[in-house]
């Protein structure tokens, strides 16, 4: 992400390698089912996402257990609506560790959607949650260095391309990333309000290897400050032209229209389609991957030599 090398499931490959657009943060697959508590629809359901329940549930994103599921079908149905609009293509996947089920089947699975969909998957790695400050940081950097072993042993380890993505609200487990980030300098990637505290956790960080998306305005640091450090930029675009979601979600995008997305480009580096929702894919209705047609790795504010680092 943002360098020269770009880590794939295989090991690093050049960047130039990469000629189509890439998305950045994107939760290709996830179970978010555990935010079903935090609906507030009053004709709440467990339904389908269907043609005649779309305008309910798109108010209401957290009112179908159908809607908090993205499956390996789901990935591969987008990744290949990807390719088939651009070609050469790289997704960030960087799905919170929170809402998979199983790290090691979630990697085996961007895989095989990767090599059937013919695009680049980079996949992000978290520390886990319920383990010790040392435990945390030596599973990410083992991870990183030796990859995720999963039941496909044959085949060798799946490699992480960088750490991430990280609430920067939980500061137990943004210690951990930036110590592991500090030790084997991988990209490091954040998400949501930097706060003073947060900030003095990140002082060991390498910034021009940080990437914060989807800061918003409220932030105490702001996406200039952060920029003015050196670190790269970005936000997940609005589901469609605007977001219409009546209720308050975890992780919801700051830019809540295209018009606001539009008036961020200047600060931009990186760029997501922010898919994490049934409704936002292609099949159902949403703008999908294909939302995006941006380049990543190249900030014209940036100087060549800067993008090579």
């Amino acid at each position: 992400m943002c360098f020269r090398c770009i880590s794939l499931f295989a090991g690093p490959v050049a960047a130039a390698e990469v000629s189509g657009p890439a998305l950045c943060r994107e939760w290709l697959i996830n179970d978010q089912s555990q935010l079903r508590k935090h609906s507030k629809d009053p004709r709440s359901s467990t339904d389908l996402v269907e043609l005649q329940s779309l305008a309910r549930v798109r108010r209401y994103p957290l009112s179908s257990l159908s809607n908090l599921h993205l499956n390996q079908e789901d990935a591969l149905r987008e990744a290949t609506e990807l390719h088939r609009a651009h070609g050469d293509a790289l997704v960030a996947v960087s799905t919170p560790r929170r809402f998979q089920h199983d790290v090691e089947q979630t990697a085996d699975a961007l895989r095989k959607v990767a090599a059937e969909a013919k695009i680049h998957i980079v996949l992000g790695i978290a520390p886990p949650e319920d383990a010790n400050f040392e435990v945390q940081v030596a599973t990410v950097v083992s991870q990183l260095a030796s990859g995720i072993r999963t039941d496909a042993d044959a085949e060798g380890g799946l490699f992480p391309g960088f750490i991430g993505e990280i609430d920067a609200a939980d500061l137990q487990s943004l210690r951990a990333a930036v110590e592991a980030h500090r030790v084997s300098q991988a990209p490091l990637l954040l998400v949501g309000e930097i706060s003073h505290d947060a900030l003095q956790l990140l002082e060991g960080a390498i910034w021009r290897r940080c990437a914060f998306f989807d800061v918003p305005i409220t932030s105490p640091m702001s996406v200039a400050e952060l920029q003015a450090r050196g670190a790269f930029i970005g936000f997940s675009a609005p589901a469609g032209a605007a977001d219409i979601s009546w209720q308050e979600y975890p992780y919801r995008r700051p830019l809540r229209t295209e018009q606001d997305f539009h008036a961020a480009t200047d600060l931009l580096s990186l760029t997501s389609s922010g898919l994490r929702f049934r409704t936002d894919l292609t099949a159902y209705g949403g703008p999908g991957t294909r939302a995006i047609q941006g380049p990543f790795r190249n900030n014209p504010k940036q100087s060549s030599k800067e993008r090579q680092r």
